[in-house]
């Protein structure tokens, strides 16, 4: 089972109070509000994207010439925040193709070589390693201190922290640097990349290939429909949709509470776009149908899939990510007895913006020298 594991925030001292509304604005009106708006200094720029909310997904094609309009760093992660934020969302009607929808038959048959492309390619990707760049945004619910009128403001989307890590994929299993450290196998050319982590994490896993065969293998016993035709990198795609019953969920999401985490396997539902001609599946995305009362509200991943050259051959693989998660926020609370409680506070949102570049193919090389002190050494490259 692969998804989301979801970190716990632990604040003092507060109960909460409302968030503050964004404003809604479709990609029209948020190009016309840059366009607008070119003249701001960065930092004006980025505060007024951050508090708006799209009501239509940004294409990457559109997100591309905004932030050419508006290069400043800190707009450009605005824009980034509001692009991921946005991508569970349906496209701008004038981004569709006005192409009719295929007939029966080749609705099948697209599909067939969706489950054809899973069944063979999948099985067949080498060991590889990759490096995954991550950025992660929260937001700050406004908050009001419990022992004074001390109150925290609403504070929409922003950075929070990075982090750069080497990721293997062997034998069908993937391994994030650290839990390859502590199995045993070197890094990968000898090196390690630091790691820079925040107050807590959100993590996903098996974007390489699991996760695929998840979703494929689930929604056959649920429900797939075709949607869409959309404009991709490799041409048309055509877009299915599909939802999986509770019963038939393989979607782990790993769920923070008061006491211990607890796993759980929801319905879910989401969209999967396929080159109709190989079948190749070129992005995915799984939207969790969870209690919106619980410590999760939602639990969403998207993944974009792209060709990649590893060790001289071409492969589908993983291009980038977002993770989307609404946690309730978990407050330690010291009593009148001095004891230490913990209730739960407002929603907070997460998301994860994740990159994946250099594939390099993972193969071992011995090397024996002839000086008496050398000794057999293996290096990964």
């Amino acid at each position: 089972m692969r998804g989301l594991a979801l970190g716990v925030l632990a604040i003092g001292l507060v109960l909460p109070a409302a968030a503050a509304d964004l404003k809604q604005a479709t990609v029209e009106q948020l190009e016309q509000a840059v366009a607008a708006d070119l003249g701001k200094p960065d930092a004006d720029l980025a505060v007024e994207l951050a508090g708006l909310e799209l009501t239509e997904r940004l294409s990457a094609a559109r997100l591309k010439r905004l932030e050419a309009e508006a290069p400043g760093g800190k707009a450009q992660q605005a824009l980034q925040a509001l692009a991921d934020e946005s991508a569970f969302l349906d496209l701008p009607a004038a981004d569709l193709p006005a192409d009719a929808a295929p007939d029966r038959a080749e609705k099948i048959a697209i599909l067939n070589r969706a489950i054809d492309f899973v069944g063979k390619t999948v099985p067949r990707l080498p060991n590889f390693f990759a490096t995954r760049d991550t950025t992660r945004f929260e937001d700050t619910p406004s908050e009001t201190s419990r022992i004074a009128a001390d109150s925290i403001p609403y504070k929409p989307l922003h950075a929070v922290d990075s982090s750069s890590v080497i990721v293997l994929y062997r034998d069908g299993h993937e391994l994030v640097e650290d839990e390859a450290a502590t199995d045993g196998t070197a890094k990968a050319d000898g090196k390690k990349k630091k790691r820079k982590t925040g107050r807590h994490a959100m993590s996903t896993a098996g974007e390489f290939g699991p996760i695929l065969t998840t979703v494929v293998g689930d929604a056959v016993h649920g429900q797939v429909i075709f949607s869409h035709w959309e404009h991709g990198a490799a041409g048309q795609l055509a877009v299915f949709r599909y939802t999986v019953p509770k019963e038939a969920s393989h979607y782990a999401v790993t769920v923070p509470g008061i006491g211990e985490e607890t796993q759980e396997t929801p319905a879910y539902h989401g969209e999967i776009a396929v080159n109709p001609v190989d079948g190749s599946i070129l992005r995915m995305t799984m939207q969790a149908e969870l209690n919106p009362a619980g410590s999760v509200a939602r639990a969403d991943l998207m993944v974009d899939y792209g060709p990649v050259e590893i060790g001289g051959k071409t492969y589908i693989c993983p291009v980038r990510s977002v993770a989307l998660s609404r946690v309730r926020m978990i407050h330690r609370l010291l009593s009148e007895a001095r004891m230490l409680n913990a209730v739960f506070g407002p929603f907070q949102t997460r998301l994860n913006d994740v990159v994946f570049t250099d594939y390099h193919l993972f193969r071992v090389e011995m090397r024996i020298l002839t000086d008496d002190a050398a000794q057999p050494q293996t290096t990964p490259r």
